[in-house]
């Protein structure tokens, strides 16, 4: 049960934060304060389409794998940048937790295909 509703929180936080990405003001100028405004579009529409494919994932289990790995693995990339340029703990917090979730779905969703 907590697996399934992890997965389903994961999907539509990913998924809104991809679309919040591409039009909103603040995350704009938050990709610029990352360094990362050149690949804003990019990342956004990465976060989405890895959200909708966890959602997906609850019946494709393949997809469920790729689209946690990738995210998980742009949580990572997102802790590390927090840490660059020196945020404090309660701002890397979410990458952290979204980057662990994200973590424990992909290895779920492996032990589940052998």
């Amino acid at each position: 049960m907590i697996y399934k509703i992890l997965r389903i929180f994961s999907g539509i936080s990913h998924f809104i934060y991809g679309v919040l990405a591409l039009i909103d003001p603040f995350y704009k100028d938050e990709f610029v304060r990352f360094g990362f405004s050149d690949y804003r579009v990019l990342i956004a529409v990465v976060q989405l389409l890895a959200g909708a494919g966890i959602l997906l994932g609850l019946y494709k289990i393949k997809l469920l794998s790729m689209s946690s790995a990738v995210l998980a693995t742009m949580m990572a990339g997102a802790l590390v940048t927090r840490i660059l340029i020196q945020d404090d703990l309660i701002q890397s917090l979410p990458a952290f937790v979204y980057m662990s979730i994200n973590s424990f779905i992909f290895i779920k969703s492996i032990k589940s295909t052998k």
